[in-house]
């Protein structure tokens, strides 16, 4: 499974184009701690262990969501136009046979934009549901180079009314757009982004509103700032250490992680908003990690923001980087700072490495493309943060979750 979002106050995640639904909630014990001084565990769903890093806490604070149900009624559809492609990626049993040469590799993206409307992409159809995700129209057709899962799953965003979607074409001839809607149907250009390859995030500023973007990947296209009047207002970019993919926002400061798999060290940056007008500004390495950083999030816990970032094992080279490059990136994991130690002191929580597929060993002229390994991340302010590792050695497509409660342990 692939977690997707957090609907209704349910978690909702998808295998191939059928969505499943959260019917039971976790199931809190009453008693925080086992006889042996563990937290109480719930399994997860689907196969898997309990899987923390050999330096980080012990794994035994995770526990797993309430069942997830399959309803047949809830599935995107077959576009009249796609072709045999869009079947091998998104539908069983041909995915099947294409992920176990390949690995898992997401084709399936699911956002929820209010109370009974879900938006979804795949391949390069957007799809809008207006009841829970029973009946599905194509609203919005993207870059024919668009990735298997159409954009990242960082770059759609409600803001003031409106959802806005950032477009990742793979060709690097495209121009892609930032889309806007006022109603997750009908959508119109909101900016063009020239001189980059696609969008990595579209993500709103709680604190002020506004509306950020991330862009990537070769130096140049390498950009973070602000969509202001119609414009893409840069705050910094040129080079690597801008490359980012989502945002996590503080009082003080927005922070992100790199996302460069032949840089050596991927640091952790955090800007302090008092200089976001800066004209060259210079933010702060926080913390490294080995591999590149993908997704955020955020959760109050007992007064204090702790900020998550999940990293992702890469399959191979960067085919926008340098001709000699050397790829550094050991492991899918996730790390955490809160506001306590000023986003200095970061906790390894969970840690995994890619699974192993035939095309890793037998892959002449390297033509059969190999997947990465990712950690999947929501929040659920009252309950603690959904972890969802995928195409990983252990716990591939489980769906695990950290309770607010266990945060304690890490300050």
């Amino acid at each position: 499974m692939k977690l997707q979002t957090i609907h209704d106050g349910r978690v909702l995640a998808t295998s191939g184009r059928s969505i499943r639904l959260e019917f039971d909630r976790v199931r809190e014990p009453t008693d925080d701690r086992r006889a042996d001084g563990g937290l109480e565990i719930e399994r997860t769903l689907g196969p898997g262990t309990d899987g923390g890093s050999d330096d980080g806490p012990p794994a035994d604070w995770i526990a797993a969501t309430g069942p997830l149900r399959e309803e047949r009624s809830r599935r995107l559809p077959v576009p009249a136009s796609a072709g045999i492609g869009y079947r091998l990626k998104t539908t069983p049993p041909f995915r099947s046979l294409v992920t176990a040469a390949t690995g898992r590799f997401p084709a399936v993206n699911v956002w929820s934009i209010d109370d009974d409307a879900l938006l979804a992409s795949a391949d390069r159809w957007l799809f809008h549901s207006d009841d829970g995700g029973r009946r599905w129209d194509i609203v919005e057709t993207l870059p024919d180079s668009s990735a298997p899962m159409g954009v990242l799953p960082s770059a759609v965003c409600p803001n003031d009314g409106s959802v806005y979607l950032g477009e990742y074409p793979l060709d690097g001839d495209a121009t892609p757009r930032v889309l806007e809607s006022a109603d997750g149907r009908t959508w119109s250009t909101a900016v063009e982004l020239e001189g980059v390859r696609h969008v990595h995030s579209v993500r709103t500023d709680p604190y002020t509103g506004e509306l950020w973007v991330t862009t990537g990947d070769a130096d140049s296209e390498c950009a973070i700032g602000r969509l202001r009047d119609g414009t893409f207002s840069v705050v910094g970019g040129g080079d690597q250490s801008w490359r980012a993919v989502e945002l996590a926002f503080t009082p003080d400061a927005v922070l992100w992680g790199v996302d460069s798999v032949y840089t050596e060290r991927k640091a952790i940056r955090k800007l302090p908003r008092d200089r976001f007008g800066d004209a060259d500004p210079t933010p702060e390495t926080v913390h490294d990690v080995s591999s590149s950083v993908y997704y955020a999030e955020t959760i109050t816990v007992d007064g204090e923001l702790w900020v998550l970032f999940s990293t992702a094992m890469e399959a191979g080279a960067d085919s926008t980087g340098p001709e000699s490059q050397s790829v550094h990136s050991d492991r899918a994991a996730v790390v955490a700072a809160s506001s306590a130690s000023n986003f200095t002191d970061w906790h390894e929580l969970l840690a995994y490495r890619k699974r192993t597929v035939p095309a890793d060993r037998l892959n002449p002229r390297g033509l059969v493309p190999k997947a990465n390994a990712y950690v999947y991340l929501e929040s659920d302010p009252s309950r603690g943060v959904f972890v969802n590792p995928y195409n990983t050695d252990r716990d591939d497509g489980a769906i695990r979750f950290i309770p607010k409660r266990a945060f304690a342990s890490f300050s």
